[in-house]
């Protein structure tokens, strides 16, 4: 069996028996793959270093006939304080569930697990998570090759957009007159999002999630971004419902 290395963060770790896990891990030069971790639910020992969720580093791994077979791991950074705290875990879990679908291909893998890192620091510095998502999503597009169309109007052309809309028909701004005749299909965004939108594809590392947006226009941002990635990958992200059913829960046991 040849050794390989490869850098990447363990997004999910399954029992396989009493004592063996299944791993999946975001690997920035292999994209999404399944990692056997022999003896690895065997707490301390050196076969379980580097197994549990949340840890990026780097990874020895046997490359057999159909699947990879864990070996070693020097850790590099691990995000398990997250699990903590149940709003910051779920937005974490819905950052991955995006670069996921990023990761499915190698080519774009380095740079999506790149910008998921940073979202995942900017969660532990207790930055925006709304915001981190919302950037997130714009930036996973934009690597995977569906940026929106943001230097004109994506329908005519023109430059002059006095009044910005946007178009998921058209994966873009629109000028007022364009969005006039585009029924149901665009929605008003301004100068303020309009402005996110294009720093978000123009920014790189941390400074993707280094900026702020009142709460009226951050939720406005959060859901043009959300639909726009769910549009580009033919998926629903369902992580944060769990959110507000917790809140629904919290609600009714206030008012018992």
């Amino acid at each position: 069996m040849a050794l390989i290395k490869t850098i990447g963060l363990v997004i999910k770790e399954t029992a396989y028996n009493d004592t063996d896990k299944i791993l999946t891990l975001l690997s920035s030069d292999l994209g999404k793959i399944s990692v056997y971790a022999r003896n690895s639910r065997k707490g301390g020992t050196r076969s379980s270093y580097g197994t549990q969720i949340l840890t990026y580093g780097e990874y020895v791994l046997f490359r057999g006939r159909d699947a990879y077979i864990f070996n070693s791991c020097d850790v590099i950074a691990n995000f398990y304080e997250l699990s903590s705290d149940i709003e910051l875990f779920t937005y974490a879990a819905h950052l991955i569930d995006m670069t996921e679908d990023a990761c499915n291909d190698p080519a774009c893998a380095k740079d999506a697990v790149k910008v998921l890192l940073y979202g995942l620091n900017a969660l532990k510095k207790k930055r925006n998570p709304k915001l981190i998502a919302s950037a997130l999503a714009i930036k996973l597009t934009h690597l995977m090759g569906y940026p929106p169309h943001v230097s004109s109007c994506a329908a005519c052309g023109s430059k002059a957009m006095e009044h910005i809309y946007f178009s998921f028909k058209n994966c873009g701004f629109l000028c007022e007159k364009c969005s006039a005749s585009e029924k149901n299909g665009s929605i008003y965004i301004g100068n303020g999002i309009a402005k996110a939108i294009i720093y978000v594809m123009c920014a790189e590392n941390s400074g993707i999630f280094s900026f702020d947006l009142s709460d009226k226009l951050l939720e406005k941002f959060f859901e043009l971004s959300l639909r726009y990635i769910e549009d580009r990958t033919g998926r629903r992200y369902r992580k944060l419902d769990f959110l507000e059913e917790f809140d629904y829960k919290a609600a009714l046991q206030d008012l018992e």
